[in-house]
């Protein structure tokens, strides 16, 4: 795990990981799980609730990736939650339904509108990255609490974590052929 300090209150955590599946077999029961999900398509943000063993692994390996990361902080608790998504940033219109307006955007907030428990971490792995990639696309730009933005590339088959207040978004990448999918959760304490 690299703990990596991009700022004075701006902390993310880099973990590679290497699922059991191809990333051939992952993308097809990605889009099984989209197909399923159709009403959600205009948002690309589909609500994953432990359908797909293939995916279940790399929920399960995040989840234990953020206990880790309290147990560093010495966060103490007597259970945790987690909802977890995937989502897609389309290739050929990346800008999503929700944040046409806004692009920043934190889990605390969406869990808040959504009634669900406030989250402390939110894990992102990188199933598949746009490619053609220029300059700065492809990137997550992420916003500390003064306002100052930062930028990293994510990998595929990465674990990117970060506090779940922390306002972030994906920049687009207009000339990749392929659609950016990540499998994402947010993970909460009581």
């Amino acid at each position: 795990m690299e703990k990596v300090i991009l700022g004075d209150d701006l902390v993310i955590y880099k973990v590679p990981f290497i699922p059991s599946t191809s990333k051939e077999v992952l993308l097809f029961r990605v889009q099984e799980h989209i197909n399923n999900n159709k009403k959600m398509e205009a948002c690309d943000a589909f609500d994953y609730h432990g359908e797909f063993d293939e995916l279940n692994e790399i929920e399960k390996a995040g989840i234990d990736i953020c206990l880790e990361i309290a147990k560093q902080e010495n966060i103490s608790y007597t259970e945790h939650k987690h909802n977890s998504w995937i989502n897609r940033v389309r290739a050929q219109n990346p800008i999503q339904y929700f944040f046409a307006k806004e692009p920043y955007h934190n889990h605390v907030v969406l869990n808040e509108g959504s009634a669900r428990f406030v989250p402390k971490y939110t894990f992102i792995y990188y199933i598949q990255m746009p490619n053609n990639l220029e300059g700065d696309d492809g990137q997550l730009v992420l916003r500390d609490s003064k306002g100052k933005a930062y930028s990293v590339l994510p990998k595929e088959n990465e674990f990117l974590i970060h506090i779940s207040d922390m306002d972030h978004y994906p920049k687009a990448a207009r000339n990749s052929t392929v659609d950016r999918i990540v499998f994402a959760t947010n993970v909460g304490f009581k």
